[in-house]
């Protein structure tokens, strides 16, 4: 469990690399040019840009100006956020193989998070054009108009694994763009989507017999099987909120960044979310790590989805070999992230206990006397792998750290 000295260490270090990664286009995603990796991007520059609005330096919080100003500069045609662009500008993608769904969800809540903890009224009024047609585009992708959107295969954060869908991590996070601009641009229209899409993703992500005949159930018949299944013990009952559904049915693996949104939102009654928090205290038994796997249980070679996960990746190398990258990697922002959810419902002790885990994975791997800030952990052995000094890996020790000792949550309203 982290001691608060003991922590000093690990927060003062998660601000230098946040330093480190600093540039005048805003934060990179990390500093060492490898896989774009040197860019500006949406998902780690804003998680970055909470963490520094947390942490309150001048410095920092200017930096999550310069990111989204970055951003929002090279907003495409129809409303598009770039996954992510090179310091200088001159390079910008808004995804390989597809869009990216949750860049423009992110830059959303980034911005109104910003303006919130600074007052900054100025941007406020020089942002609200793009956030208008960022939350137009979103909506264009409720693609039959019933509130959820649609994310294609590497349509978001996990671009080389197989999640596609009505995913639950992008519902939340629309849900939080839409009522973090409805409030502050006082736009009832907004407010009112969010709170019909709360009550939405409360009824279909966590199936239940009671539930099986609301109007709100999205896809009857996968919901009835869903449900069936679970009664009959196929799958088990249900301990956490699923991942996605599609036309097809539902996925049933257990989604980390799902889990952490959900916490930080308070989906569900109090009953789900202690049931869910049990699933993460038994999952780490069972890895025998506190940090969040992006994705469990892991998918092997000769599985029925292992040929489509060996199919679906960008570089020469395939990343999500078993408990690697998405595929069983353990990840200190999913964590970070979690633990800021834990805090604000008052476990307290837990968050601690996560930050302490935090702290001992950025510490692995470093180079002169630097702690390594990896991207990720093996989920069997825990080593530290991918690329170092993470930006994301950083915020998560100073999300974690200002939450748990100072109570703050510059993360969504």
């Amino acid at each position: 469990m982290a001691d608060r000295r003991e922590d000093t260490e690990g927060y003062t270090r998660s601000l230098e690399i946040l330093r480190l990664c600093l540039t005048p286009a805003g934060f990179v995603a990390s500093p060492i040019d490898v896989d774009n990796y040197a860019r500006v991007w949406a998902r780690d520059g804003v998680i970055t840009g909470l963490a520094a609005l947390a942490s309150g330096d001048g410095e920092l919080m200017m930096g999550m100006k310069r990111t989204l100003t970055t951003l929002g500069k090279h907003q495409g045609p129809h409303g598009e956020i770039p996954s992510n662009v090179t310091v200088d500008g001159g390079q910008v993608s808004y995804g390989q193989l597809v869009g990216r769904v949750d860049a423009l969800l992110w830059y959303v809540i980034g911005a109104c998070a910003y303006v919130r903890y600074t007052g900054d009224g100025g941007w406020k009024a020089e942002v609200r054009p793009n956030v208008e047609r960022a939350l137009f585009l979103a909506g264009c992708w409720e693609y039959n108009n019933r509130g959820l959107v649609y994310t294609p295969q590497s349509g978001n954060w996990a671009d080389e694994y197989i999640q596609q869908g009505y995913v639950l991590s992008d519902q939340l996070l629309y849900m939080l763009a839409l009522r973090s601009a409805a409030l502050l641009y006082d736009n009832r229209v907004w407010l009112a989507k969010a709170e019909y899409l709360r009550q939405v993703l409360q009824v279909n992500y966590w199936p239940r017999a009671s539930l099986a005949d609301q109007d709100l159930v999205y896809h009857p018949h996968a919901y009835h099987q869903q449900v069936e299944q679970s009664e009959k013990g196929k799958r088990g009952e249900t301990a956490h909120w699923l991942p996605a559904f599609s036309p097809s049915g539902y996925a049933t693996y257990f989604d980390g960044l799902a889990h952490a949104l959900a916490l930080l939102t308070s989906l569900g009654d109090d009953e789900q979310r202690q049931e869910a928090e049990r699933y993460v205290q038994d999952l780490e038994a069972e890895i025998g790590s506190a940090l969040l796997p992006a994705f469990w249980p892991i998918i092997r070679p000769g599985e029925l989805a292992w040929e489509a996960l060996e199919a679906n990746h960008l570089y020469g190398e395939l990343k999500n070999q078993p408990y690697k990258y998405h595929n069983g990697g353990l990840w200190p922002v999913l964590t970070g992230l979690y633990a800021v959810g834990l805090t604000l419902h008052g476990q307290q002790e837990r968050g601690k206990h996560l930050l302490a885990a935090i702290n001992a994975a950025n510490a692995q791997g470093g180079e002169k006397e630097r702690w390594g800030f990896a991207e990720y952990h093996h989920g069997q052995t825990h080593e530290s792998l991918g690329t170092n000094y993470l930006a994301w890996s950083a915020a998560a020790g100073v999300l974690a750290h200002q939450a748990v000792w100072q109570g703050r949550n510059p993360l969504f309203v």
